[in-house]
């Protein structure tokens, strides 16, 4: 795994396309390779803000995808609200 040494700590808020790439990654990789591979292809295009694990961790929170607990797994649990409330 790559490791950015002198990341830029600026923080640009998550595009569509960033988003939808959490989505469909979220149960395949941590959150911490998720925000790694964003910046990585942000800095590829040449924008230089970097992604935060926690800009991935609410953007799941957001989208109702909440990670199964335990060290090393990567399934995710689908949210449903029902009267205003989470279901799990």
């Amino acid at each position: 795994m790559v490791v950015f040494q002198h990341i830029n700590r600026d923080i640009m808020k998550l595009t569509d396309a960033e988003t939808q790439y959490i989505e469909k990654t979220c149960n395949l990789y941590k959150d911490e390779r998720i925000a790694i591979e964003l910046t990585r292809i942000r800095y590829e295009v040449g924008v230089r803000d970097s992604v935060t694990i926690d800009q991935v961790r609410k953007a799941r929170y957001k989208m109702g995808i909440a990670k199964k607990a335990g060290r090393g797994k990567c399934q995710v649990v689908k949210k449903e609200k029902k009267d205003g409330k989470d279901l799990l």
